[in-house]
């Protein structure tokens, strides 16, 4: 055999187990044999690689050893400038109707001698008003990093430091990192006829220099929030490899653009198709 194999287990290769074989496309499992092309770090599971001829990326040289994760390290307090970021906020609808609800029928309550005495009008508005002011006060609320940690709701929260990129209350240092890619398949759910469009969410990648890599959705959010996000990869392309790719061409465009202004270590890969689906964008 002039590969080299390796059985995965779970204690030892979590971060492995559930990446795809690209070639046959299932998700590699514990005592699954896997193979480790020595170019790309792709994971192959042996019987791909023997099907391949044992040959990837144009060679046949494999890893000798499973790719270690690097640890992750506990973000702590700091004032250093946050360079971007996508924060997840969680679906404040449920939060903010019931609210609605409940303080308008409150409002009604506490004026019901205003209501009996013929100030319907009066009731009415002020009801409103209250209402108003509680349901913009619960959303900003709600909004808050502390509220959304406090109910859980922290994950996809990336942000791009200077020396670092944290992920929820994870980070790991740029000095780890070989390259970071930004990626945004779109696809139709034929499943959901009301909203046949909406399967699009972006992800970054993570490669390390040891040659794992780790997956990351991230918020999906409007337009200006995105490009602000893309701009901050730029700056972190001056020390550090990124990887553009969207099938949105609105979004494709921006990262030309942003492409075209910088010195940084930018690539942009050629989109399979382009779907036109702005409404998301």
């Amino acid at each position: 055999m002039s590969y080299h194999s390796h059985t995965l287990n779970f204690a030892s290769h979590s971060h492995i187990i559930a990446r795809k074989d690209p070639i046959t496309g299932d998700a590699v499992k514990e005592n699954d044999k896997v193979v480790f092309c020595a170019a790309c770090k792709s994971c192959f599971l042996e019987e791909s690689w023997i099907y391949m001829e044992e040959k990837h990326c144009e060679q046949s040289q494999t890893l000798e050893t499973v790719p270690t994760l690097p640890s992750k390290l506990i973000a702590k307090k700091t004032k250093e400038e946050v360079i971007a970021e996508l924060l997840y906020r969680g679906n404040i609808f449920y939060t903010v109707l019931p609210t609605l609800i409940l303080t308008f029928l409150t409002s009604f309550g506490i004026l019901k001698e205003t209501i009996y005495a013929q100030n319907i009008e009066n009731a009415v508005s002020v009801s409103i008003m209250v209402s108003i002011v509680s349901t913009f006060a619960i959303s900003f609320f709600t909004a808050t990093d502390a509220f959304n940690e406090f109910v859980g709701n922290t994950k996809n929260n990336v942000r791009l430091f200077k020396n670092r990129i944290e992920i929820n209350k994870d980070f790991f240092l740029w000095n780890d990192i070989e390259q970071i890619k930004y990626q945004r398949e779109m696809y139709i759910n034929e499943d959901d006829k009301m909203k046949p469009h909406l399967s699009h969410t972006p992800f970054i990648l993570i490669y390390f220099k040891g040659g794992s890599f780790i997956k990351q959705d991230l918020a999906t959010k409007k337009h200006r929030e995105t490009e602000k996000f893309l701009i901050g990869l730029e700056k972190i392309s001056h020390f550090k490899q990124v990887f553009f790719y969207s099938e949105n061409p609105i979004e494709l465009e921006v990262m030309r653009n942003i492409k075209y202004r910088s010195k940084g270590n930018i690539e942009i890969g050629n989109p399979r198709k382009l779907l036109n689906y702005n409404t998301f964008w």
